[in-house]
């Protein structure tokens, strides 16, 4: 019998590569070899997939997608309801299952849960003699502190999701909305002005790095760990940099929660990673078993050692009874507990969503560097994306 050999496209960079060591395990213990035939970004693979798609090609047999992405996918995804019963998914949190579904069917099985924690300088935050900013004003109050100490403020994603993000929360957080019921624009009021226009300042201002227009996810948290920012917001998955006994800054940072609107309410734009194969495939039977060798419980525990949060209750439980009392790991944990519990907020899922984001990171980017004023930005976005969804009307 031929040796089955499946080709997949994953997601790449310090929080995501060490899961991948475990494919020459799967490797020997089912005799189907793995041909990474791509690792790049979720901006790079998305383009990757939707070339194919649209020439009708099945490139890969199983690939990395997201909550937010693959309703845009939906129609080139196996459904895997068949392949997951009941009880394969009675260990993972039934909300972020949810998450995974299109309409009723389950398109994706989750890696992992992402929520924004901010990360802080303890030693800036003391020589200062300033608390922990607790709402997003706060925040904006101790960067120009650290400013005029010599000090870079904050910083956050300039360009692509990291930026939209940014963006969603300081809405959401002052009750804003992305979309109206009817799923048109919604964000061209004044808690989108008054979000954009923070954005703006904080750039103006010198508040952030000089190259935040280009700045991206990895870029952001390399930035603070190199000791450059007094603030940030990071995602779980590079939490095990942090705790690198060669960090620089061990001692010197601690965490807390995303910041706050005006009136007290968090807002935090989440989502999950997460494993699809492609209707296409040649090898369902083979790629639903890598599948499930890329969610096990073993699996989500390696992601889990570098810092991911964990949606299998199993692995969750695991790491809290780990953690010490009073450590930094418990802290976290506690965090990102409330967050999930009381601040997530998600964009609608619609097989046009990513269009609607590019629009939106795209246009208020203009408006940070000072390309269009503000409100030229937010009227340029939603005349936009009001075409791109005139079909929901």
């Amino acid at each position: 019998m031929p040796i089955t050999s499946l080709k997949v496209a994953l997601i790449d960079g310090p929080m995501y590569g060490p899961l991948y060591r475990s494919l020459e395990v799967f490797e020997q213990s089912t005799g189907i070899t793995v041909n990474v035939a791509f690792k790049g970004t979720h901006p790079e693979l998305n383009a990757l997939l939707k070339g194919a798609f649209e020439a009708k090609e099945c490139p890969f047999d199983l690939v990395s997608t997201h909550s937010k992405y693959a309703p845009s996918q939906a129609e080139n995804l196996l459904s895997l309801d068949p392949y997951f019963d009941e009880s394969a998914l009675a260990d993972f949190a039934p909300s972020i299952v949810e998450l995974c579904r299109v309409g009723s069917e389950l398109k994706s099985i989750p890696r992992n849960f992402d929520a924004r924690l901010m990360v802080y300088r303890t030693d800036r935050l003391a020589e200062l003699g300033i608390g922990v900013p607790e709402t997003w004003e706060q925040l904006g109050e101790a960067s120009r502190r650290a400013k005029a100490a010599g000090y870079t403020g904050l910083v956050y994603p300039g360009k692509g999701s990291g930026l939209f993000g940014t963006f969603f929360e300081l809405l959401s957080s002052e009750d804003g909305k992305l979309f109206d019921e009817r799923l048109q624009p919604a964000f061209n009021s004044a808690a989108g002005l008054a979000a954009v226009q923070r954005l703006r300042d904080w750039y103006k201002e010198g508040l952030t790095p000089e190259g935040l227009p280009e700045m991206e996810y990895d870029e952001v948290s390399t930035n603070f760990r190199e000791g450059d920012s007094t603030f940030v917001t990071d995602w779980p998955g590079y939490f095990s940099l942090y705790t690198d006994p060669a960090f620089p800054l061990a001692g010197r940072f601690d965490l807390a929660l995303t910041p706050a609107g005006s009136q007290g309410r968090r807002a935090v734009y989440c989502g999950s990673h997460s494993f699809a194969v492609l209707a296409g495939t040649q090898h369902p039977e083979q790629a639903v078993q890598l599948l499930h060798h890329l969610t096990s419980h073993e699996s989500q525990l390696i992601d889990a050692n570098h810092g991911h949060v964990p949606v299998r209750t199993s692995v969750m439980d695991k790491l809290k009874i780990a953690a010490a009392e009073d450590s930094l790991e418990a802290r976290r944990l506690s965090l990102l507990e409330e967050t999930i519990r009381t601040s997530v907020v998600i964009p609608p899922k619609f097989p046009e969503y990513p269009l609607t984001e590019d629009i939106i990171w795209q246009t208020f980017q203009s408006a940070i560097v000072g390309r269009l004023e503000p409100q030229e930005a937010l009227d340029k976005a939603a005349f936009e994306i009001g075409k791109v969804v005139e079909a929901y009307r």
